[in-house]
């Protein structure tokens, strides 16, 4: 049965700034629960209080080492790729210093469809020194919030694998790249390609090779969409990003592997095609199973 607790108080909740919390250690969680918002105002004029407007970066890390780092709006659109339920929730009327959003980080992952699946990465914090989360709040925020919960049970084991989500920026120029600079460890569930800065453009198309064997063939946006769609999952169409999911089947050993017989795979090389020229950056989130960083 899982239990939930309020998050201990953040060192700060300033504007502009890194706001920590150390989490108990000795717990295994399901998921932690951020409340965020802006209580500046009578709301008139109204207060900007969306998720982009009160969180750049949040990063979750272990031994002061980050396992987890994306925007606030990146994990939403994230979450909200295995269906709206987990999505970030928001009550009160947008705009107004009583709104309030929930956005959860979750560890284990309740749209598995296998029970045993679904607590099978919540994190363990047995055998670590620490366990936080930083929230980096936006500049120019008067007054705030920032606060939450977390659901956990208990689990005397070690660690193990977790997983992580590993964000990279590319040199986007031209109308396509090979990528080969990818890290070949761990076992990779998806590679989360969003739209390039400077001339924005979106990947249309990718092809995937490891080892010399295909394992996605050109595969367009449209037709990767629909494959996606095909097995539940939302990918967004609101600003295109290319959500290439290898355990889109659902089970969690359906990862990329990166290694044979404990030996990284010599060659991994992810071809993006925009759909017109680009010229500037392309980030990119890189969800992975494996040890702590």
């Amino acid at each position: 049965m899982l239990r939930i607790k309020k998050l201990p108080t953040f060192d700060s909740t300033a504007s502009g700034a890194k706001n920590v919390v150390d989490l108990p250690l000795g717990l295994r969680y399901a998921a932690v629960w951020l409340e965020l918002g802006n209580v500046e105002g009578d709301g008139d004029p109204l207060v900007a209080n969306a998720l982009s407007d009160l969180v750049e970066d949040i990063v979750v890390k272990i031994n002061g080492k980050p396992q987890r780092t994306h925007t606030a709006d990146q994990l939403n659109r994230l979450n909200a790729l295995n269906g709206a339920a987990y999505a970030a929730k928001a009550f009160g009327t947008d705009g107004w210093p009583t709104r309030r959003l929930f956005l959860p980080i979750y560890f284990a992952e309740p749209w598995r469809k296998s029970p045993a699946e679904v607590s099978a990465m919540a994190l363990r914090a047995n055998g670590i020194e620490s366990f936080q989360i930083e929230v980096n709040l936006k500049a120019g925020l008067a007054s705030p919030v920032l606060q939450g919960f977390y659901e956990f049970d208990y689990d005397n084991r070690p660690i193990g694998l977790i997983s992580k989500f590993i964000r990279q920026d590319y040199s986007a120029v031209g109308t396509s790249r090979d990528i080969t600079t990818i890290d070949k460890r761990d076992f990779i569930e998806s590679i989360h390609l969003f739209e390039t800065t400077g001339t924005a453009r979106y990947v249309a198309e990718v092809k995937l090779t490891a080892n010399g064997e295909e394992i996605r063939d050109r595969i367009t946006w449209n037709e990767n969409a629909a494959l996606l769609l095909g097995r539940e999952l939302v990918p967004s169409s609101d600003d295109f990003r290319y959500d290439l999911v290898f355990d889109y089947d659902d089970p969690v050993n359906g990862a990329l592997p990166t290694s044979i017989n404990g030996k990284p795979i010599n060659e991994l090389t992810l071809k993006v095609t925009w759909n017109d020229v680009a010229n500037g950056t392309m980030q990119a989130i890189i969800k992975r199973t494996g040890p702590p960083e």
